[in-house]
């Protein structure tokens, strides 16, 4: 059964603030990350037990291998809507875009309610899973495109 727009510019702007709220700048490249990250639920569903503890990106990737295997193509099939969810949290005033980084408006992104009961199951595992997640963004840019093998 296909699920027609799961992936929708909805749960994106969730994922890409759940993460962005945690930095007061970020560069493109390391914002392009965060859907195929995110929207992925076999990751999700795992980061977000009590029990799992992020260290970084190489540990992940070698405790979840096969949750990385085909991480390359979930990039590029979600980096329409990576871009778009970017530009959509600008006009939202979230994010200001300068050069090569984002600047984040941390005060904008307190308003959101990341604990509403509206946003759904789906986007509440989201934001678990994001705050152990948001560890691995502290790595080298990259030094994540390349343990993450994303073919550039």
């Amino acid at each position: 059964m296909k699920i027609e727009h799961y992936n929708n510019i909805g749960i994106s702007l969730v994922a890409f603030l759940s993460i962005v709220r945690n930095f007061d700048t970020l560069n493109y490249s390391k914002a392009l990350l965060i859907q195929p990250l995110l929207l992925h639920n076999p990751l999700v569903n795992y980061t977000k037990k009590a029990n799992v503890k992020v260290n970084g990106i190489e540990d992940l990737t070698i405790e979840k291998v096969e949750f990385f295997l085909n991480f390359s193509n979930r990039y590029f099939s979600l980096l329409s809507l990576s871009i778009n969810t970017i530009l959509i949290a600008q006009k939202m005033q979230f994010v200001q875009l300068e050069d090569n980084k984002i600047i984040v408006n941390k005060e904008k992104i307190a308003t959101f309610d990341f604990n509403s009961n509206s946003l759904g199951n789906r986007a509440k595992n989201i934001i678990v899973a994001s705050e152990k997640i948001v560890k691995i963004f502290k790595n080298n840019t990259n030094e994540l495109y390349f343990k993450l093998r994303v073919e550039i």
